[in-house]
C-alpha cells in the first residue's frame, strides 16, 4: 500500500493532484476524518431539538440486496432506540438479522458491499432554503455527500417518482384539524421548490462497497508498473451502519440545517 495505488480509493486522485498522499490510513481521504462532524453535529442536533423541536434521524433501509420494503418503517413514530438497538442500526428486527447474516457472510471472504442509508427529518421549519443557488435538498445533498464513499441521493419519490405520471406523483394539499395546511402524500419529501413545507423530510443515500478489501486486485505502483495488491489492516466489510455515525442522523447535516 505504500507504493501502489488501492483500486477505487482515493488514493491515486490525490497523488495527482497534490503530489503526495497519506499511505498510513489515507488521511483526508478516510472516513476518520468525520470525527469532527460528529462533535459539532452532536451539538447542532441539541439546538435544533431546543429551539424548533425538530428532529433528525437516520436508518440503514439496505444492505447490499437486503432491502427493507417500503412502509417497514413508519416515520412518525420510528425511535432512536429502536434504530440503536441492533449493530447494523435497521429499525426493523427481521431484516436487522438478514443484514447483519449478509455483512458476516462477505467478511470471511475478504470481500465488502455497500448500502443505503435513510434520513428523515421531523418538525422541520416550513421556510428552510431559498430558490435557484440555496435549494434545501440541494444544501443537503451537499452535505451528505460530502461523506466518504457516497455515491447517490434521492429524496421524496426519487427516481421511483419517474415511473408515475403527475395525478400519481403530485401531493394533493388539505387543511387539518388544527387548521394546518397539508399534504395527503409526502413524494415531494417534505420540499418543493427548494423549500421547506413543514412535513418530514426524507432522503436517501447511497455508499459504495468499501474499497480496501484483503483480496488481491490489480493495481499500478507511482512508476506505473502494474502490480497485484492485496491490502492488510482492519478494514470494514460495511460502512453503511458508520455512515449514521456514533450520534445518529449525519451530524454534517444537522449543522446544515442549523445554518438556515
Amino acid at each position: 500500500m505504500s507504493i501502489a495505488y488501492r483500486p477505487s480509493h482515493a488514493d491515486a486522485t490525490y497523488d495527482m493532484k497534490y503530489g503526495v498522499r497519506a499511505v498510513q490510513g489515507g488521511g483526508r481521504s478516510s472516513a476518520r476524518e468525520t470525527i469532527g462532524r460528529v462533535a459539532s453535529g452532536a451539538i447542532a442536533k441539541k439546538i435544533l431539538k431546543h429551539f424548533s423541536g425538530t428532529e433528525v434521524l437516520a436508518y440503514v433501509s439496505q444492505v447490499h440486496q437486503v432491502v427493507l420494503p417500503d412502509g417497514s418503517v413508519y416515520h412518525d413514530t420510528v425511535t432512536l432506540d429502536q434504530i440503536e438497538s441492533n449493530i447494523v442500526r435497521c429499525p426493523h428486527p427481521e431484516y436487522a438479522e438478514k443484514m447483519i447474516a449478509a455483512i458476516d457472510a462477505v467478511r470471511t471472504r475478504g470481500d465488502s458491499i455497500g448500502g443505503v442509508v435513510t434520513c428523515i427529518v421531523r418538525n422541520a421549519p416550513r421556510g428552510l432554503g431559498s430558490p435557484v443557488f440555496d435549494k434545501l435538498e440541494a444544501e443537503l445533498a451537499k452535505a451528505v455527500m460530502s461523506l466518504p464513499a457516497t455515491k447517490g441521493f434521492e429524496f421524496g419519490s426519487g427516481f421511483a417518482g419517474t415511473f408515475l405520471t403527475g395525478s400519481e406523483h403530485n401531493d394533493e394539499f388539505f387543511t387539518d384539524e388544527h387548521g394546518t395546511i397539508r399534504t395527503r402524500t409526502n413524494r415531494s419529501g417534505g420540499i418543493q421548490g427548494g423549500i421547506s413545507n413543514g412535513e418530514i423530510i426524507n432522503m436517501r443515500v447511497a455508499f459504495k462497497p468499501t474499497a480496501t478489501i484483503s483480496k488481491k486486485q490489480h493495481t499500478v505502483t507511482r512508476e506505473k508498473k502494474e502490480i497485484e495488491l492485496l491490502a492488510r489492516g482492519r478494514h470494514d466489510p460495511c460502512v453503511v451502519p458508520r455512515g449514521i455515525s456514533l450520534d445518529n442522523g449525519f451530524p454534517l447535516l444537522c449543522c446544515h440545517l442549523c445554518k438556515f
